[in-house]
């Protein structure tokens, strides 16, 4: 029996292998100055910053087609998604529809998708604790609950320091990305419990805000245990991040990787999103 994960681009994650389970990514479209963008891992980076930060037109972003999971489903018995949450991308809608078209025709198989409410760092947090769950030989339906249940106590912080795409795509105010622009600040938040952006203050960058910033993540719940940082050109602002969380908590274990393009759209360049278990 072939058991497999599945994610969308959004997870930041192209590997083949998740904790010894397949894993299949499906990417999603970004489009600037009429030139679509594929998110995997064959996309220049760069370039496709470059581009965005160039733009003077609409830049937008689009879920991967019911052919695109088809794909990915295929040769399956058992299938587990995680998309990006769906108050931010019609990707969990479109998955849903492929695994109903795919059970049609494959009946015998088992599919869930779940909406994680999340995106980037988080997903692929959750994408791990679902691979030990397999690992331990527990059954399907025990594993949707468990992982329905790991959604809830995990979670995920952002810092953005540009807010351009955010404002040109309505999720913030462009006078507000004008001013933290201008007064240099930075932007953090969260993802709410329904899955929307959810801001929570803002920053002046320095040292101390990574305190500050450990402080929030406190805030939401973490104690210590495994966090996931992803940046966007910004190595060096998640190393100053993943020490200040050290220092607080020496228990915990921390993994720094980089944002893929649908990330990278929303958290633009010196961005950070991290993920973590509360």
């Amino acid at each position: 029996m072939t058991i497999r994960i599945v994610t969308d681009s959004a997870a930041n994650s192209f590997e083949k292998i998740i904790g010894g389970v397949e894993h299949v990514n499906v990417p999603l479209t970004i489009t600037v100055n009429g030139q679509s963008w594929s998110d995997d891992e064959n996309l220049d980076m760069d370039n496709f910053l470059l581009a965005l930060k160039n733009t003077k037109t609409n830049t937008s972003s689009a879920c991967p087609s019911m052919g695109s999971w088809l794909t990915a489903f295929e040769g399956a018995d058992e299938i587990f998604v995680l998309t990006i949450t769906s108050a931010l991308s019609g990707s969990y809608n479109s998955a849903v529809q492929a695994a109903e078209m795919y059970l049609t025709e494959h009946p015998k198989a088992r599919i869930h998708v779940f909406d994680t409410k999340s995106a980037g760092p988080q997903i692929r947090l959750l994408a791990s604790q679902l691979a030990v769950l397999i690992n331990h030989g527990y059954d399907f339906d025990e594993i949707i609950e468990m992982v329905d249940e790991q959604i809830k106590h995990t979670g995920l912080l952002f810092v953005l320091e540009e807010l351009d795409n955010l404002a040109n795509n309505g999720r913030v105010s462009p006078t507000i990305a004008k001013l933290t622009g201008l007064l240099k600040l930075d932007i953090y938040g969260t993802a709410s419990p329904a899955g929307e952006l959810e801001m929570l203050g803002k920053l002046r960058g320095g040292k101390h805000m990574y305190k500050k910033l450990v402080k929030a993540l406190e805030k939401q719940g973490y104690a210590g245990g495994r966090i996931f940082i992803d940046h966007v050109n910004s190595r060096d602002s998640a190393e100053q991040m993943a020490q200040a969380i050290s220092e607080a908590f020496p228990s915990s274990i921390i993994t720094i990787s980089t944002c893929g393009a649908l990330c990278a759209y929303y958290a633009e360049n010196g961005g950070l999103m991290i993920g973590f278990e509360k």
